[in-house]
């Protein structure tokens, strides 16, 4: 791609030049921090749960409920509950010093405790050893010499009830700015190229449609990936300062826990979310004859955008397979398992993919539109 290296240094000079992008990147951000931990501050510090008893709860089991006996003059109950074991964990009913035994699958089954909670590590151990007795107890005698296969033990993260409502919101408040900010740089790469009379001096030049699209696609993407990562970074940064201080974590990052591979994962489709927005923004920007021409016509995908974060909002529970498809709608609710401690890697891979297919068609019909005589006129 001759010539989009010169491109993207020109793009990138231009936006620097922006007095918003100092404000509305980096100050803005900051004062958000300091206004959010400042509220913090102000709540009462977390002094742990006040439990009447300690329960082990079992999943797939036909037990009746009993008391096996006390600790810490607190009684200790097993129950046997009938939702799943990844909503109830994360219900109001499972307190940190409970242990949950999913026991649906007998040759592996999942332990479900708090390995920062000395109750709950213990009833895991007095668990554990219940389900291996159960296990041999029913095999026994038998010559087939089937033995104990394996117990997954699960050491949930502790995360307060407010997570939930962060899991809600970061969409929104991730993706509008994102949006906005987008369509704010990505309006003058065209058109406001025709208003001061340098785009068309550009098409005359030896450099090909395909470096000219590249290099400004590519320089919008930059700085929303900029963008994106000083909100992420500045909001994973006032999880670290709650966390610290011992107050109730408002920005919803601190129990969040994540693999290499989700993580790698999380960067290929920031990357690709970037890349769509910047690549709409400069198909739109090439039918504009100035840039405040091409924000107005910006509005309706900012619209969309955050009409799909606000629907992700309404969702309660888990979302079918198609869900993750569905662009800008499936990036929320990827966010919102990943603050939910519920992400599959799947899912994330349909999400990559879906982003993946949709930037190559737009940037199919930017090449397109590049040559149409609307874009010269």
């Amino acid at each position: 791609m001759r010539g989009v290296g010169k491109i993207f240094h020109h793009e990138m000079k231009k936006i620097v030049k922006e007095k918003s992008l100092l404000f509305g990147f980096i100050l803005l951000p900051v004062l958000t921090l300091f206004v959010t931990v400042g509220i913090s501050m102000l709540q009462p510090k977390s002094t742990g749960e006040n439990v009447e008893t300690y329960s082990m709860f079992f999943y797939g089991l036909d037990i009746t409920s009993y008391n096996i006996g006390s600790l810490d003059d607190k009684q200790i109950w097993i129950k046997k509950i009938d939702a799943a074991p990844a909503d109830f964990v994360t219900s109001d009913e499972f307190h940190h010093s409970d242990v949950l035994v999913d026991l649906s699958n007998i040759e592996k089954v999942t332990i479900y405790y708090y390995g920062s909670n000395t109750i709950s590590s213990y009833l895991k151990m007095s668990a554990e050893a219940f389900v291996r007795e159960t296990f041999d107890m029913a095999f026994r005698g038998q010559s087939s010499g089937a033995s104990f296969r394996s117990v997954e033990l699960t050491d949930i993260n502790e995360k307060d009830t407010t997570n939930r409502m962060i899991a809600m919101l970061l969409p929104y408040m991730l993706i509008l700015p994102l949006t906005a900010n987008i369509a704010n740089f990505a309006s003058d790469t065209i058109a406001g190229d025709k208003a001061r009379g340098t785009f068309y001096q550009v098409m005359l030049s030896p450099v090909p449609p395909l470096s000219l699209i590249m290099g400004k696609i590519f320089s919008v993407s930059l700085i929303s990936l900029v963008s994106s990562g000083v909100y992420i970074g500045i909001d994973v940064l006032g999880s670290k300062i709650c966390e610290a201080a011992n107050v109730k974590d408002v920005f919803g990052f601190a129990g969040v826990s994540v693999s290499v591979g989700e993580i790698l994962l999380i960067l290929l489709y920031a990357v690709l979310l970037c890349y769509l927005f910047s690549n709409l923004g400069v198909l739109i920007s090439l039918f504009c004859k100035d840039a405040n021409q091409a924000q107005t016509a910006q509005i309706p995908v900012t619209l969309v955008c955050t009409l799909a974060s606000m629907m992700s909002m309404f969702r309660f529970g888990t979302s079918p397979s198609s869900h993750y498809l569905i662009p800008v709608y499936n990036i929320c609710l990827i966010f919102q398992d990943l603050l939910n401690a519920r992400a599959k890697m799947e899912n994330m891979a349909m999400v990559a993919i879906s982003l993946l297919v949709l930037a190559v068609g737009v940037l199919i019909l930017t090449l397109a539109s590049y040559k149409s005589e609307k874009v010269r006129t």
